[in-house]
């Protein structure tokens, strides 16, 4: 009996030992399936957070028949590589030896898969460009590469920053990227994994990392944490345009005005206001000082441990004007503080505890903005180039820069053209029709005080009737508000009243006795005066009705629209559209031109070409500046495209190369 008790103790024993290790093999079992699927949510979560991209390298364009004429005075960012100073600028890539020599300047023609250049930061042995339109290019010294993320349109880059081994991107509208070298993936704002978008500005502060935006104030991630500060928490805008910390003060500048905070407690506190500041567009901090800038250039220091009491009255009076430009923000390199605008760079070093900026870089400036918004070749092979916020620029045939017209009127130019009986060149604008003399001298100036149904002119000609005869006293202006027709203090009006579909004007054409109206609404056909015929989707082959350029070649008559291609106007009074071949392409106000051989049409996404011998289209992109295409003229030599990032100029063997 004994012995049967100590055996069913044993039993027992092995019982609760099997029992104990039952339960904790069931436990290890479920905190290993509970591990595993942990890991595979993080592996599934981090898989979905990596952005599958497309990487390419892009080859120079060894073509001598091709030439880019810009400007590289607007500059957005500045960068030291390779012992040289890198500035990114609406007109490429511009290198300068340490002391401002000017080296090179990188163009599409160099392999850049556009010249609108944001940001710029090294990572890897790299430059790093963040452009408007083509993703991340990156620069090993000699040759382009690039990375585009096909799932998300980022629209610009406007930030890089190199932190801790990875490269952050701050895209406008693809969120904020990691990029470790091989893979990318974007960062997002706690459990719910917000979008951080509209990207202006990145900067790390500490163990901080702060994050700008254009419209949603400032995001900050400590930790893995993030918070976010917008007016509601004391920012006097949600545009940001520059942080900076003291020993015990974070200060966040917006576009309207600057805000302070304790580092200490950021989370908690609210941030108060220092100086309301309207313009302002940059802050750095620099020897324990705060530089703060404004879009017009003006500059302002001071320092982080000022009584912040004392500054409404102190900022507001004791700005430096250090250069008339716009679009002026600041930057920190090798130790300086830089102010980069629309007129180029400007440099502190001077040491002291003062700020004073002086130029710096060589600029090489053939144009005086990049917008090139009309062109023109007068009798004396000089081009005009109208652009759309500075006036014109006329340039000898070598691209050299002859003159630069430019006043309240001269600007806003949207086409040009020469006058062959009197030689005048006839600028069509914002300000009415201005006509200058082969001297450059302002000869007329016409506007609505004259008689026009507008000041804003899009197109230009002369009049002719019914026997071809071209009548030089006659005008034919295309305005916001119809077409004026006459001479000085004569003018009459045709509008919707008189049949135009649309007072909405783009393009007028004198064409075998008839004058062809681009309308919003329509083609619209005069004859003697009068509206005879109108081409419409509801009765043509018209589509869209948005007519915005007109070019004849010999008895044929192309049409551009914005948004249904190109179309030719036949004999038998139809209109023919080539978007099969082309696509529906966008064709620019007043962005056709033709030498007899080919017609050329500006696009959003560059030119085509259509040979009018075999009809065969091309499109040219890659050779272009920019891929919006603005304007064309030409000569018996050269072609030229204004394009928005400058102009591009192929010699006419250029086709006999290609074909």
């Amino acid at each position: 009996m004994k012995q049967l008790r100590i055996l069913d103790k044993r039993t027992l024993i092995v019982i609760a030992s099997l029992t104990l290790l039952a339960t904790a093999f069931a436990a290890w079992s479920i905190k290993q399936r509970a591990d595993r699927s942990l890991a595979d949510e993080r592996a599934q979560l981090e898989k979905q957070n990596f952005i599958p991209f497309e990487h390419k390298s892009y080859s120079p364009i060894n073509n001598p028949a091709i030439s880019v004429w810009q400007s590289n005075k607007t500059t957005r960012a500045i960068e030291r590589f390779n012992d040289s100073v890198f500035v990114a600028t609406d007109g490429g890539l511009v290198q300068f030896g340490p002391a401002g020599n000017f080296l090179r300047h990188y163009t599409v023609l160099d392999g850049l898969p556009e010249s609108d250049l944001l940001s710029l930061a090294t990572f890897n042995s790299k430059l790093f460009i963040g452009t408007r339109t083509s993703g991340l290019v990156a620069f090993d010294g000699a040759h382009f590469e690039g990375y585009r993320w096909p799932d998300r349109a980022p629209q610009s880059i406007d930030a890089l920053l190199t932190d801790s081994g990875r490269l952050l991107i701050g895209t406008r509208a693809g969120g904020l990227i990691a990029f470790d070298g091989s893979r990318f993936h974007e960062l997002t704002a706690g459990a719910e994994r917000q979008r951080l978008l509209e990207i202006t500005f990145i900067s790390r502060i500490g163990v901080r990392l702060f994050v700008g935006t254009f419209s949603d104030g400032v995001w900050m991630e400590e930790g893995a944490r993030w918070s976010h500060f917008t007016t509601a928490d004391g920012l006097l805008s949600n545009r940001i345009v520059g942080m900076a910390a003291g020993d015990e003060d974070l200060f966040v500048a917006s576009d309207f005005g600057l805000a302070t905070a304790r580092l200490d407690d950021l989370a908690a506190s609210r941030f108060l206001s220092v100086a309301v500041l309207p313009f302002l567009s940059g802050m750095v901090q620099h020897d324990g000082k705060l530089v703060l800038c404004k879009d017009n250039g003006e500059t302002f220091s001071l320092r982080t441990d000022t009584d912040l009491s004392h500054l409404r009255r102190t900022i507001s009076s004791s700005w430096n004007k250090v250069v008339i430009s716009s679009g002026s923000r600041l930057a920190l390199l090798d130790g300086d503080v830089w102010l980069l605008s629309d007129d180029g760079v400007q440099r502190d070093a001077d040491g002291t505890s003062a700020i004073r900026f002086s130029r710096w870089g060589e600029i090489h400036q053939p144009l005086t903005s990049n917008l090139i918004s009309a062109l023109s070749v007068d009798s004396q092979g000089r081009l005009w180039a109208g652009t759309f916020r500075n006036g014109i620029d006329v340039l000898e045939p070598a691209g050299t820069l002859t003159a630069h017209l430019e006043s309240e009127s001269v600007r806003e130019i949207n086409s040009l053209v020469q006058d062959a009986a009197s030689k005048k060149m006839l600028a069509a604008s914002s300000a009415g029709l201005l006509s200058f003399d082969a001297n450059l001298g302002r000869a007329e100036h016409l506007s609505a005080t004259d008689g026009l149904l507008s000041n804003s002119i899009m197109q230009a000609t002369h009049s002719s009737d019914s026997n071809r005869r071209v009548d030089r006293s006659i005008l034919v202006l295309a305005t916001s508000k119809g077409l004026s027709v006459g001479v000085k203090g004569k003018f009459r009006g045709v509008t919707t009243v008189q049949g135009l579909p649309s007072n909405s004007l783009y393009s007028v054409l004198d064409h075998a006795g008839k004058l062809y109206v681009a309308t919003l609404g329509g083609l619209a056909v005069l004859e003697n005066g009068r509206v005879y015929r109108v081409f419409k989707d509801t009765n043509s082959k018209l589509t869209p009705n948005w007519v915005t350029a007109l070019c004849a070649v010999g008895p044929r008559l192309f049409i551009g629209t914005y948004g249904g291609g190109v179309f030719e106007l036949t004999a038998s009074g139809e209109l023919r559209p080539f978007a099969a071949e082309t696509g529906r392409a966008v064709v620019n106000p007043n962005a056709m031109w033709s030498d007899g051989s080919r017609l050329y049409v500006g696009t959003l996404e560059g030119a085509l070409v259509l040979d009018l011998g075999s009809q065969e289209w091309i499109r040219l992109n890659k050779e272009m500046p920019a891929r919006m295409v603005l304007s064309i003229t030409g000569d018996e030599k050269y072609v030229y495209f204004g394009t928005a990032a400058g102009i591009a100029r192929i010699a006419h063997r250029y086709w006999t190369q290609t074909t």
